[in-house]
């Protein structure tokens, strides 16, 4: 299949520099699409839109796009630079999000305006007029890229070489790809999905091996039928005896299995330089990333999650942590991941509770990120609930890349990244009372986005439809929306213990409206008391 690499992002973010530089490192032609619009229509562009208007502009503008397309199909392949606003035409989006290969180069605004102020652009005059327009194509961009690399205060050279390496471990699979390159304080992760994007670790693999790094795999006793063999063929190129094998559940998230796994590394002499793999769903992530972070104060570490809940949240943005007696996550520290391979056909194998419990933190996200996302995600529930494996690979490349922006945003969770707790004050005070294990954490965070939504049309006014909306969603997802609660005092004082937000004080998490989220709320007990009984069986 011939490779086609589309650059987006607004003006000044280096799409032809980077795509010249790209197409020279695959060896393949490149194009301009603002140069053979110019080329085509004999015109420059400033001169089109003072003759002929934006409108007809873009009209034209997508018109040589569709043919550019048809030539690179019947091509051996292509690199094309967009034009800023390219993606505002419905049929430019559509016909690019069918070809796949879309690479965001994201800027932020003052880093555009820079590289632009006095330039003859048409629409780089007036510097506020270019920040709104800037804040709405970036939405259009993200909406629409299959993979985000920021680049700001990133070289030419260095963007051009990530994609072309990321185009040489895809192989065939390019085009069905995604990816979110995530920068942080400590470290960057790359965050990759798609079907069939666990076959792109051996080439990883291998790379690390020939660097002198060994793998130290963690993992479960049922992910290690299901999974074990093909990832460590893929990590070692066959068996490997280093693999601690953990008891599936929240019960391995104790001091005791988290000693047992430093003695493990340092009788097997784990370095520094070597890798902690977390082959699993989010006990194991946890377990492992709080083990990375630690042991020899912080070794590298990859995730590759192998249940919904993970691939969606617990496996980005570095959170780890194990559990105390006296509360859930008591215990961690913030150590991101270098690679996480988010794999949908390692979901195949999910028993079918787990998989439907993940889905509580999809609809957690979607009421989190926008309308757009949540009313995809209603038209769409009854394909993510059989697992269509390419509407679920869009569901969580969906919820990761906002997870990722709030993420870059907050790392530590000092402000935003708050947000990402809403419906879990409720959860983790329904997983101690019930007993770790007794109810997933996700059926446990889907019942406690009723209750911040209950609490939410109390505080904040949120209308009462999106709470109904919710149910309604959860309900067609296979997820409970009642459970039988524990004795009354029992819920509040764990909501009290839980290190998010406590009862009566600043902390929880509620929402204005859909993609509108406040953080920071005094919880009122009799309040919390009242949206409890929503979700009463």
């Amino acid at each position: 299949m011939a490779v086609f690499v589309a650059l987006t992002g607004f003006m000044g973010s280096g799409k032809t520099s980077v795509g010249r530089e790209v197409a020279y490192g695959l060896d393949l032609p490149f194009v301009d699409l603002d140069e053979e619009f110019s080329s085509v229509t004999r015109c420059g562009i400033p001169e089109f839109f003072a003759g002929h208007g934006e409108a007809d502009f873009r009209r034209r503008e997508c018109e040589i796009l569709e043919t550019v397309l048809r030539r690179a199909a019947g091509g051996t392949g292509l690199v094309l630079a967009l034009g800023g606003g390219t993606l505002e035409n419905p049929t430019a989006r559509e016909s690019l999000r069918s070809s796949g290969g879309v690479v965001l180069l994201d800027v932020d605004v003052n880093t555009a305006w820079n590289r632009v102020e006095g330039s003859n652009r048409p629409l780089a005059v007036d510097r506020d007029q270019f920040a709104a327009l800037f804040a709405h194509r970036r939405a259009t961009y993200r909406a629409v890229a299959d993979y985000i690399l920021p680049a700001t205060g990133r070289s030419i050279p260095e963007l051009a070489a990530e994609i072309v390496d990321l185009v040489r471990l895809s192989g065939e699979r390019w085009r069905s790809l995604w990816g979110r390159r995530l920068y942080a304080t400590e470290r960057a992760s790359m965050i990759t999905g798609g079907e069939g994007v666990l076959d792109g670790l051996a080439p990883r693999a291998a790379r690390a091996r020939e660097a002198g790094s060994r793998f130290f795999v963690f993992t479960d006793s049922n992910v290690m039928t299901a999974w074990g063999d093909p990832v460590l063929h893929r990590l070692h190129g066959g068996r490997s005896d280093t693999v601690m094998i953990v008891r599936p559940g929240e019960g391995s998230k104790d001091l005791a299995t988290l000693e047992r796994c430093w003695d493990w590394l340092a009788e097997g002499g784990a370095r520094r330089d070597d890798v902690i793999v977390a082959l699993g769903g989010g006990v194991v992530g946890d377990l492992a990333g709080f083990v990375a972070a630690t042991y020899l104060r912080g070794v590298s570490l990859w995730q590759i999650p192998t249940s919904l809940l993970a691939q969606v949240d617990s496996s980005v943005g570095g959170k780890t942590a194990i559990n105390l007696p006296t509360g859930k996550n008591l215990v961690g520290a913030f150590h991101q991941p270098d690679l996480v391979v988010a794999d949908p056909q390692v979901l195949v194998t999910l028993p079918d509770e787990e998989y439907v419990a993940g889905l509580g933190e999809v609809v957690k996200c979607a009421l989190l990120a926008s309308p757009a996302l949540f009313g995809w995600l209603e038209e769409g529930a009854q394909a993510v609930r059989r697992r269509d494996a390419a509407v679920v690979s869009e569901a969580v490349k969906k919820c990761v890349f906002y997870k990722a922006d709030v993420v870059e945003d907050d790392e530590r969770e000092t402000g935003l990244r708050a947000v990402l707790n809403l419906g879990h004050t409720t959860a983790h005070a329904l997983e101690v009372t019930h007993g770790y294990g007794v109810l997933r954490h996700g059926i446990a965070v889907a019942l406690g986005l009723l209750v911040a939504l209950a609490i939410s049309e109390r505080l904040l006014g949120l209308d009462t439809r999106v709470r109904e909306r919710t149910r309604l969603l959860l309900h067609a997802l296979g997820l409970p929306t009642t459970v039988r609660l524990p004795e009354m005092r029992g819920l509040l004082d764990a909501a009290r213990h839980d290190k998010k937000a406590r009862a009566g004080s600043r902390g929880f998490v509620g929402l204005e409206s859909i993609g509108v989220p406040v953080w920071g709320l005094d919880l009122p007990e009799q309040v919390f008391r009242e949206a409890l009984e929503v979700v009463r069986e």
